[in-house]
């Protein structure tokens, strides 16, 4: 479905797909979407490591991913108020790999992050949990659905999660209240209708942070390392928090002559107020190393209205089967985005008790007493149309859509002058695939595909972003045999995209464009069941990496971005009477070496990760705890120190700590 918007099979679909089933983020550690893609093939989604558990960000084949929810798209500027979905609401990710514009919309060549949401269901099922972990985590959660009438025309759901945080950092905290209530009215078998929402506040969320290279021992460093638990931050000026709140409406329709029609629109609100302070350099006196810290506030809001609507028909021409799609899209947001900052404050990290910033912030005096001001409107259209052609066992898919953008952006970068500028654009995307699907299940694809994205956001002096424009070339083959729970596959591609949006190596929080990135490389993903009750996941992703034009960096490699990855789980349901009950999950995660920095002179080193799970079935004790479960989860179970990645000499972020959590849940 994600990779068509039609009811089309892995197999039948000519480009690289993952899913992330909610029974695989119940038996794995979850606690958010970037957690629930640690064993999809090539996403990179905690390049921040400790210090990012906060955002969910997720780079696919060396370009970021665009995360979506319930196929509408998450709008959001990264650098200060991106949102995140609370993994416990989601029914499954989706992830589909490399340029996706044609039906998705204005968006990267990474591919999209599908979030879908918990719907609510017919038959009644209620679940209540508690989980409580190490650096003093506590959760609670419930999920109840069912029918609201006796002919069950009118069903509910509601989701809902409590959570009150510290963090591997000492004096971080993450608080967060999530409810995600949803209805839905079936008045007849042809139409549903569900409307959806979602609250979330954090009043307290950790804050986004980084180290320098030679802190940590990286760089050729000639310092001791600094304590990785200590926080450099002036605890008497931190409070960052976030509020998010969403409705969406979902609805379909099936006519008489075999036409359907889905209608879907979402409206979202999103507000931050960052309050910290940063490291935001070093010094070397007399051969030790010394931190600056700056004082920064940003507040920001967005507010994003959009909608997707088409159609859909199959019929037959002669010999060939055509399934056509006929849509339109629109988007239409605000966003206000604020820095205040003051000029750096030196401090010793290694000094025993004093080892952070202090300073009265006043912020009329920084910055040559202006701030940092972003005020952006947008509006984007665009149609498309889509052709699924099956002959005997051939299958072509051809795509067509096209994009136009109008940005209005108003900002001045730490002056008294504002600079306002319109930016029109308009682009054509397309997608061309075709596969042939054996009887035995095994399908080879060749697929070509582009993309067309007007970035939102300013760099650090003030710039709109140019859009983005990606291209990619894949070849692969997917083997699903109709009578087992295997899906095997490996893809050959090559992405080219220009304008890649990343990380400012000079200025944390801000972004910048590189020329262009070509990134070409393998994957290879496997699940099965190797035998009754014993499944296994696996991948590995070879990537070729390479700035093919920039003023500065051409022939280098983009930082954050290991040229290899791999991962394999395993797990285990025992069936015998002294073990019934109880499931033994267990995982490795292999984080390649990336580039530290732009010029590629230093090298983040590679690490290897663990992770165990085990769930029992307390129902096998005694009838009365029929419905109940414990579990116990470790991510990083050998407390491995590792650096997750650098964008620069400068920002480097460490890797995440051992986490342990025990849990007990009952449904009925």
């Amino acid at each position: 479905m994600i990779g068509t918007k039609t009811p089309t099979t892995l197999l039948e679909t000519p480009q690289s797909i993952s899913v992330v089933t909610r029974e695989q983020m119940d038996t794995q550690p979850s606690a958010s979407t970037s957690q629930a893609l640690r064993y999809t093939a090539g996403a990179n989604s905690e390049r921040f490591g400790g210090f990012g558990g906060q955002l969910d960000i997720t780079r696919i084949r060396g370009i970021d991913a665009d995360y979506y929810l319930d196929g509408l798209r998450v709008i959001s500027n990264v650098s200060t108020w991106s949102p995140q979905i609370d993994a416990y609401s989601l029914e499954r990710v989706e992830v589909l790999r490399g340029p996706s514009s044609v039906l998705y919309g204005q968006g990267t060549g990474g591919g999209v992050v599908n979030q879908v949401s918990r719907r609510p269901q017919a038959q009644s099922a209620h679940e209540v949990f508690l989980k409580a972990g190490n650096f003093n985590r506590y959760e609670i959660g419930l999920d109840s659905t069912g029918a609201l009438n006796k002919d069950a025309s009118l069903l509910y759901r509601f989701t809902a999660t409590g959570l009150n945080s510290q963090t591997q950092v000492e004096d971080m905290r993450h608080k967060r209240v999530y409810l995600a209530p949803a209805i839905t009215w079936k008045p007849s078998d042809q139409t549903t209708w569900t409307v959806l929402a979602t609250y979330s506040d954090e009043p307290e969320i950790p804050d986004y942070n980084s180290l320098p290279a030679v802190a940590l021992g990286l760089d050729g460093s000639p310092y001791a390392q600094v304590n990785r638990h200590r926080n450099f931050n002036d605890v008497d000026f931190n409070g960052s928090s976030r509020e998010q709140h969403s409705l969406s409406s979902l609805f379909t329709h099936k006519f008489a002559n075999d036409w359907s029609l889905n209608s879907n629109f979402r409206y979202m609100y999103i507000n931050s107020d960052t309050k910290r302070t940063t490291v935001y350099g070093y010094q070397d006196r007399d051969g030790q190393l010394w931190f600056e810290g700056t004082y920064g506030l940003a507040p920001s809001n967005s507010r994003t209205f959009q909608f997707d609507n088409n159609v859909a028909k199959k019929f037959t021409w002669g010999d060939w089967q055509h399934q056509v799609l006929l849509g339109v899209d629109y988007a239409h947001g605000k966003i206000n985005n604020d820095s205040y900052r003051m000029n750096p404050i030196p401090f010793n990290p290694f000094a025993p008790n004093d080892y952070r910033p202090h300073a009265q912030p006043d912020f009329s005096d920084s910055m040559n007493n202006w701030p940092y001001n972003v005020r952006q409107e947008f509006d984007r259209v665009g149609v498309y149309a889509q052709d699924q052609i099956a002959y005997q066992k051939w299958r072509l898919t051809l795509s067509g859509r096209h994009d136009w953008s109008t940005l209005d952006d108003e900002s001045r970068n730490y002056t008294p002058v504002w600079h306002s500028s319109r930016q029109r654009d308009t682009q054509w995307s397309g997608r061309i695939g075709l596969n042939y699907v054996f009887d035995l299940g095994i399908a080879p694809y060749i697929s070509y595909a582009t993309s067309f994205d007007p970035v939102l956001g300013n760099d650090y002096n003030g710039n709109a972003f140019s859009p983005t424009e990606a291209k990619q070339a894949e070849i692969g083959i997917k083997y699903q045999p109709s009578d087992a729970a295997t899906l095997l596959s490996a893809a050959v591609f090559q992405l080219d995209q220009e304008n890649v949006k990343t990380s400012d190596t000079e200025h944390l929080g801000y972004w910048t464009q590189s020329g262009k990135v070509r990134s070409r490389g393998i994957e290879l993903q496997a699940t099965t069941q190797l035998m009754q009750q014993l499944n296994l996941m696996a991948s590995y992703v070879y990537l070729d990496n390479e700035l093919t034009q920039d003023a500065n960096y051409k022939g280098k490699s983009l930082t954050q971005t290991p040229k290899h990855s791999a991962s394999a789980w395993l797990d285990y349901r025992f069936d015998q009477a002294a073990l019934a009950g109880l499931q033994v999950g267990f995982g490795v995660r292999y984080l390649g070496s990336s580039w530290g920095n732009p010029v590629n002179s230093f090298k983040v080193p590679d690490a290897t990760l663990f992770d165990l799970a085990l769930h029992y079935d307390l129902g096998q004790l005694s009838n009365t705890l029929t419905g109940s479960k414990a579990s116990f989860n470790v991510s990083n179970l050998t407390n491995k120190k590792y650096v997750a990645s650098c964008t620069s000499q400068m920002y480097c972020f460490i890797g995440q700590d051992r986490v342990v959590s025990a849990s007990l849940s009952y449904n009925w």
